[in-house]
């Protein structure tokens, strides 16, 4: 894995199909999603070759159910017990009982229907423990400098991360892709309340966006979302 430096203390981690982020807080490390099962090793190599011990990892915040974010918290909880898991209460039963996702339907578009034939049927999770629910506007009890964004559509109990440091970096999860630009998610639960939630991206004000799926966007992020849909 190539690790991929985003900002200072921020570090993108190409896991298989699927990007990860690890911060570095004043509490310690914290992780954001966790890939597909199978990628926990991947995940501590980052941690250790950015010369860190595991033990280091503090919190990990999941932004959904989906298998491929949250499919190695389970994993990473065993290995490292002292870590706290966060999500959204809308997908807390999912994740703690490893319930099939809800059904989505492919977005527009020929390339979107194609991925969503090969990867849209989701499996369950290995189920984990949530220790803290998320709502919309909260921050987490470790730091003030993140704050939970309720960013449904893709997913019901989908949370993107905005942290407050370099003039505003908002981790969106699925709710848009940035694989050959900005574009729609592969598939939605809901995609009309999924282009509500991208119309309240670009209310806030951020400069660069981190997605699930894709590049970063590292200038003017907020007014590409806010331009997004017309």
């Amino acid at each position: 894995m190539k690790i991929k430096p985003v900002v200072d203390g921020i570090y993108l981690l190409p896991l298989k199909n699927v990007n990860a982020y690890l911060l570095e807080m004043e509490h310690g490390l914290v992780l954001i999603d966790t890939g597909l099962p199978g990628s926990e090793y991947e995940i501590i190599t980052a941690i250790e070759s950015l010369g860190h011990k595991r033990e280091e990892l503090k919190s990990i915040l999941l932004t959904h159910c989906h298998t491929d974010h949250a499919g190695s918290a389970a994993a990473l909880k065993r290995m490292l017990p002292h870590v706290k898991i966060y999500a959204n209460a809308m997908d807390a039963d999912i994740i703690e009982n490893g319930l099939q996702i809800r059904p989505m339907t492919p977005a527009p578009g020929l390339l979107n229907k194609l991925l969503f034939r090969l990867f849209g049927k989701g499996t369950p999770v290995e189920p984990v423990q949530v220790d803290v629910r998320l709502a919309d506007g909260e921050h987490p009890d470790f730091s003030d400098d993140l704050m939970a964004v309720h960013l449904p559509g893709h997913c019901l109990g989908q949370l993107g991360f905005l942290h407050s440091g370099h003039g505003g970096v908002m981790f969106v999860a699925d709710v848009a892709t940035n694989m050959t630009g900005l574009g729609f998610s592969m598939g939605y639960e809901d995609i009309g309340v999924g282009k509500h939630s991208i119309q309240k991206l670009g209310q806030y004000d951020f400069e660069i966006a981190c997605f699930g799926h894709g590049r970063p966007i590292m200038r003017e992020a907020s007014r590409r979302f806010q331009r997004m849909l017309r």
